[in-house]
This record gives C-alpha cells, structure tokens and sequence, in this order.
C-alpha cells in the first residue's frame, strides 16, 4: 500500500496577538484524513517580561458543521519564558542571506550562539525564526545564521528578538500529530490574555495531513 500524505500548509500565517487579545484561528478540514501534524510557532514580539505567553489551545471537534459546543481541547500549549530583547538590522538583508549587520551584539545581548531567535517585521507575515550559529562581538556588528534568511530583512522595518540566556529561548515550536479518524475539524485558539500584562505576541501554524494508507 501506498503511503499519500500532503506537504507542509500554512494555516495560520505570522500575526500579532497583542497582550490581552484572544486570536482565533482557521478551521482545517481534517474528514478526508487519518492523522494531521500541526506546526506551531510562538514568539514574544517586545521587551516585556513574560511568566508564559502566550496560551495556545488546539480544539477539535467531530462535526462538520460545529456549533461553539462541539469544540473541545485537545491539548493546552504555553509560550516563551523570560524577558526579552530587541536590537534592530543596520542594513536590508536579502533572502538567503546568511551573514546579518547589527550593531554591538554583545552589548546589546544579542551574542548568545546556537539558539532560534525570531526577527519580527512590521510586516507580519514577513517575520521569521532563525537559528544563530555565531557572532563577531561588538567589534564585527554581525551574527550569523544557519540556512539563510526566508525573507527579505531590512533596518526600518525588522529587528531581532531573544532572550539573554544561554539556552532559554525567545520562540517556542512545536510538532502535534492528532489521530484524525474520528475527528471532522480542528482549530487553535491564539490566547494573549493568558499572561494579563505580559507582551504582545506573534504566532504560526502549519498542517501536514495524512489521507491515504
């Protein structure tokens, strides 16, 4: 038998979820599938402390047409922990780019290597997670990522987010897979209020479905 499984889908593209504001997400149509595998981003988007921000809360439910109490939680997620910090690009950084213009990253905490970071853009969708391999200390005013960048990146519009810790990250990613064989629709609540004065945040979704064995 032949394995059939679909590629990788946005469901829900990078967008702000301001402190205090609930986002509610895109129903996926999960009837036609055996298992459906959910990638979900969150990244805290400014220098506010955070105790866990946000919630993000995936429901599903084995209606085609749910009313609001056919949905139940399937699973509970909670964000990044930490305060972060921000420092922004010295120069437009093109797709692929992989060596990144900042100034001072040591000072400005921006030095901590073999870490994911997040660059939030005043464009929500062009926001990213990147993963620093190196830095040049404040003497180079660079950092350097794997892969490259997926976006254009620019001075005025992004700059880099993290959390000054060796290990604690400012991004939180996960990969849920959920048995879809009695399930019709699955959804994500994006929960900011979770945390009443915390910061604003940013999130992602992708789907990857499993529809034939």
């Amino acid at each position: 038998m032949a394995l059939t499984k679909g590629s990788q889908t946005t469901l829900d593209e990078w967008a702000l979820t301001a402190n205090t504001a609930i986002r509610l997400g895109t129903e996926l149509d999960v009837s036609t599938a055996y298992q459906c595998t959910l990638d979900i981003y969150a990244a805290l988007g400014e220098a506010v402390a955070s105790t866990g921000q946000p919630e993000i809360i995936i429901q599903t439910t084995g209606e085609a047409s749910p009313a609001t109490e056919d949905w139940t939680p399937h699973i509970r997620l909670v964000g990044p922990v930490g305060t972060p910090v921000i420092l922004a690009l010295d120069a437009t950084e093109p797709a692929a780019e992989t060596t990144i213009a900042c100034t001072n990253p040591a000072t400005a905490n921006i030095d901590n290597d073999g870490k994911f970071k997040f660059i939030k853009n005043t464009t929500a969708a062009n926001s990213e997670i990147v993963f620093q391999t190196a830095n040049s200390g404040d003497a180079g005013d660079t950092i350097t990522i794997l892969d490259g960048l997926a976006n254009e990146q620019t001075a005025a519009a992004s700059i880099i987010v993290d959390i000054d810790d060796a290990r604690t990250e400012v991004v939180a990613q996960w990969a849920i897979t959920i048995d879809c064989m009695t399930l019709s629709r699955i959804r994500l609540i994006y929960n900011a209020d979770y945390q009443t004065a915390g910061p604003d945040v940013y999130c992602f979704c992708a789907y990857t479905l499993n529809t034939g064995i």
